[in-house]
């Protein structure tokens, strides 16, 4: 199978998921002229969307470009990248946990809904590993053998991404704050992994 109709179907699920997100939100119920409170008090979900937007957006830079190195498929990448966007997909119900949990303040639920988003992360990072380590060991799919190479190099940034939420994912359990943190570490290490590997990318291997 060429490589075009696997991009195709793939982006056509991150342009759904991205669109699905922005449906969280709802007019907020309010009494005539405390529009602008209600409208503030929905923190929680804008929180949620931007920051499972930008996962998203960055999931599917990765998602592109991997697949522009990729001139054809078989039966193991097709199903190695479906698992992937199968995971992906869970970030939308993550999302709706995290938000709900929030504007419920209840610590315990809070706890919950951070372990569960990060546990899907955690596992998404897995996916790409198997995919770049697939692919290093098949370079008869590529486009050019010596991308291979290039494969075997970035395979650690979804190793590191991994560590980075699994420790979230006990963080989480302990403490509401730290989860945080660790989690906000997760997505700002995932943009600084694309930009390292957009510039590694430009190199002739």
């Amino acid at each position: 199978m060429k490589s075009n109709r696997v991009q195709a179907f793939s982006d056509g699920i991150f342009t759904i998921l991205i669109t699905i997100l922005v449906l969280e939100f709802r007019l907020p119920d309010y009494k005539a002229g405390n529009l602008a409170s209600a409208v503030l008090a929905q923190w929680p979900i804008l929180f949620a969307y931007v920051l499972t937007f930008t996962y998203i957006g960055i999931l599917w830079l990765f998602h592109h470009d991997l697949f522009g190195h990729i001139e054809k498929t078989n039966a193991k990448l097709n199903i190695i990248n479906l698992f992937s966007i199968f995971l992906t997909t869970l970030l939308n119900y993550s999302m709706s946990l995290l938000a709900d949990s929030i504007v419920s303040k209840n610590e315990v639920d809070m706890r919950f809904s951070f372990t569960i988003y990060s546990g899907v992360a955690m596992s998404i990072s897995a996916s790409y590993f198997l995919l770049y380590s697939y692919l290093e060991k098949n370079r008869t799919l590529l486009s050019d053998k010596n991308y291979a190479a290039y494969f075997m190099s970035i395979r650690r940034f979804p190793v590191i991404s991994m560590a980075i939420y699994g420790v979230d994912f006990v963080v989480s359990m302990l403490s509401v704050p730290f989860g945080l943190a660790f989690l906000l570490l997760g997505i700002v290490f995932h943009g600084f992994a694309y930009w390292k590997t957009a510039r590694r990318e430009s190199i002739k291997y």
